[in-house]
């Protein structure tokens, strides 16, 4: 706290040591009225009334930083301009008035009578007004908007002093101003001076700083028949102030009044003192501030954008800018120079555009077209392209540097807009999805596919698809040119399908084991939810391949099938029969030997309905009962029998093959065509085979060699008869399985 208050101290020391204001009483109608114009307004005829005294009137200037927000301009009061021995005026300081508890105007001055029905309009009173300082004049706007600012200030304040009670007068009658246009446009006087936001007249009563002071006033300060406020956020205090003598001021507010270009009008600008002379207020009006907009820039937009921006869409409908006149005479041409700005650059992002632009002569307003071209940027945002006018004033004296006197700004977008909102869904077929678009105003849309569409005519639709479906919305421009794109949004209606569930409804089981069950649903790419009614002898309620084991008996399961978002569900059901288990009573031969080449007889008994017998080798019908069976190896059986449940049992036959090796070889032999003991060959081959027979002379010379089992040695070497002598033989035979036997000796060749 004594932090703020030094600060505040050090603020207070900075104005009063460098804000002084010069004040000067006497001016005419004519140089106050003068003192106020500004840009597009032309005034005639000002006058004064009457019995307001020059010393009552008169013009200010700030030295250094304003206080009151204003540096220069008319002040217009209900008691004096200049102080003059204990005469005190505006520039007073707090403690002069403080003390002059009475101070007052011109006494016995009549007030006005516009003034007085404003004051009584808010007190609900039947009071006059006094000492009225009146200022009034006639003038011509060029624009369509006439403005001026100023603050008001009183005595009638907060003053701890007045009277020895430390009133105020924030909630009582007090003095009024008021700022009085007619023309076209106002029948009646129309009070222009008005508290920002509102239609509630500025003055004590309504802009302060909300605390109570003059007897008997109800709490909260305005809970009476003034209806507003208090607008304590436009309220300043000037308790102890040594720049100006009013006790409060207001922040600097701007009258504004719509008005018709070229139009005559009258301005009223006048203050009073309220049922008494007592205490005075004053009206700063800023030099210079009576104004309307030099030359009218009105934007027309090309539509294509959801926003009230001046813009064209590129390739679309152009925007445009009305120039208006800058002066009333329309029987010449006009020429604007212009300063073309932004971020759209002239012929790349919008047709080319000159640096001037004319309004013809009788013509008090002309349009330039701005029309965005059709060229595509990757970052896509909009650009904009500004239009200032140069102060033609400024531009016929040849200034350097003339000001810009409006301006206006063009956006320019990549393309129309449309959009759907609608957040993300997911459903199942046959529910209704509402699909919302947005669009920018006048655009022409259409929905696809329309047959899918309940009303595809609509903006906001409603629609059933059975499975996921992509909807589109496509908008047009009407009247636009062919160089305007349409422009497409889809929504995809995601619909999870209702599952097909596929199982084995009913099935009859023996269960040496645990069972097996698969099931399944299409569509086969979603991650569906399983649930099992009841959950006995399963192993869980949850899986789609689930196992089962029970006693034997009857089982009847429902399944449910769900997807995971929309919770779209199906059911199917299941029965499982348990029959007992299925054995055969016998099974034979079990364990046999047989020779080589005989056949066998395998047999079983049982319920089978169905035989297999592994391997087939060797087997006359491996599905028969009682096949045969001829081995030529060793063998072993296995026999598979099911019943009518398709209960399986199996079996084993082994079988063991023996055979004899008879095969022989003589010890000589006489190759002399007597028939008999003629060739030497291998004798009794029945089940060997013969894979190699070889004959060597005593030095190991190979005279011999043959594999046919037929054919043997008729005592000739390369077709002459051998000598007698004693030959080595050399035999390879491979016996059944696969076992290899080799046979090796001598013979005797006689002749």
């Amino acid at each position: 706290m004594k932090k703020l208050l030094l600060l505040s101290f050090v603020v207070l020391s900075y104005f009063n040591a460098r804000s002084q204001i010069t004040v000067s009483d006497g001016q005419t109608a004519q140089q106050l009225a003068e003192m106020l114009v500004g840009q597009g307004v032309q005034i005639s005829n000002p006058t004064i009334n009457g019995t307001c005294p020059g010393t009552a009137r008169g013009k200010f200037d700030f030295t250094g930083p304003s206080l009151i927000g204003i540096d220069s301009g008319i002040v217009l009061t209900c008691g004096r301009v200049v102080t003059s021995g204990t005469n005190f005026g505006v520039n007073a300081t707090y403690n002069d008035f403080a003390n002059n508890q009475f101070s007052t105007g011109f006494p016995g001055a009549p007030g006005d009578d516009d003034l007085t029905a404003l004051a009584n309009q808010y007190t609900g009173a039947v009071t006059g007004t006094n000492d009225a300082c009146v200022l009034e004049f006639d003038f011509i706007p060029s624009g369509d908007t006439v403005k001026f600012d100023y603050v008001f200030a009183s005595e009638e304040y907060n003053c701890p002093t007045c009277n020895g009670f430390g009133w105020n007068y924030n909630c009582s009658i007090n003095d009024v101003f008021g700022f009085f246009i007619s023309g076209p446009g106002y029948a009646t006087p129309t009070n222009i001076a008005l508290v920002p936001g509102t239609n509630v007249m500025v003055g004590v009563s309504t802009v302060n700083d909300g605390v109570p002071g003059f007897p008997n006033t109800p709490d909260p300060c305005f809970a009476n028949t003034f209806g507003a406020g208090p607008y304590t956020g436009f309220y300043n205090s000037n308790a102890g102030g040594t720049v100006i003598s009013y006790t409060g001021y207001t922040d600097v507010f701007t009258a504004v009044a719509k008005v018709q270009p070229c139009m005559s009008y009258h301005l009223k600008l006048a203050i009073a003192d309220y049922s008494d002379a007592s205490y005075d207020s004053g009206v700063f009006i800023k030099a210079g501030s009576l104004m309307t907009t030099k030359v009218k820039l009105t934007p027309a937009t090309g539509g294509g954008q959801n926003n009230e921006k001046a813009h064209s869409v590129r390739g679309c409908k152009p925007a445009k800018i009305a120039f208006g006149r800058s002066t009333c005479d329309s029987t010449v041409s006009l020429t604007y120079q212009l300063q073309l700005g932004g971020t759209a650059v002239n012929g790349v992002d919008y047709a080319t555009l000159p640096n001037t632009f004319t309004i013809p002569a009788n013509t008090n307003t002309d349009t330039m077209i701005i029309q965005a071209k059709n060229v595509q940027y990757p970052s896509g945002n909009p650009l904009f392209v500004t239009v200032g006018v140069y102060n033609p004033d400024s531009v016929a004296a040849g200034a350097p540097n003339p000001p810009i006197v409006s301006r206006d700004t063009v956006w320019i977008y990549d393309s129309l807009y449309v959009n759907i909102p609608t957040d993300p869904m997911v459903k199942c077929p046959r529910d209704t999805f509402r699909i919302n678009s947005e669009m920018a105003a006048g655009l022409n849309y259409s929905w696809s596919p329309a047959a899918l569409i309940l009303d595809p005519s609509l903006q906001n639709i409603k629609t059933v698809p059975s499975v996921t479906t992509p909807y589109k919305i496509t908008v047009t421009q009407p009247g636009a040119p062919a160089t305007c794109p349409p422009v497409s949004r889809t929504y995809v209606a995601v619909v999870e399908p209702i599952p097909q569930i596929t199982l084995v409804k009913e099935r009859t089981e023996c269960l040496p084991d645990s069972l097996n069950i698969n099931l399944y649903a299409e569509p086969g790419n979603i991650n569906y939810t399983w649930s099992w009614t009841p959950a006995d002898y399963l192993r869980d309620d949850f899986s789609p391949n689930n196992k089962f084991y029970a006693a034997p008996g009857d089982y009847k399961y429902v399944v449910t099938a769900t997807t995971p978002v929309a919770h779209c569900s199906n059911k199917d059901s299941m029965l499982i029969h348990v029959v007992p288990p299925f054995e055969f009573e016998s099974v034979t031969p079990v364990d046999t030997t047989i020779h080589y080449g005989d056949q066998i007889k395998l047999s079983s008994r049982s319920e089978a309905i169905y035989w297999q017998w592994d391997p087939v080798t060797y087997l006359s019908d491996a599905l028969a009962r009682e096949p045969l069976a001829t081995p030529l190896e060793d063998m072993q059986y296995r026999l598979i029998g099911m019943n009518q449940y398709g209960c399986t049992d199996t079996a084993l036959v082994k079988i063991k093959v023996e055979y004899d090796t008879r095969s022989g070889m003589p010890n000589a032999f006489s190759p002399n065509g007597d028939g008999m003991n003629d060739v030497f060959k291998i004798q009794n081959l029945r089940f060997d085979k013969m894979t190699e027979f070889r004959i060597f002379n005593r030095w190991g010379r190979q005279v011999f060699e043959t594999n046919i089992p037929t054919k043997g040695w008729d005592g000739t070497i390369n077709g002459k008869p051998a000598a007698p002598d004693v030959y080595y033989y050399l035999i390879k035979l491979t016996l059944p399985g696969g076992v290899p036997k080799v046979l090796k000796g001598d013979v005797t060749l006689v002749r």
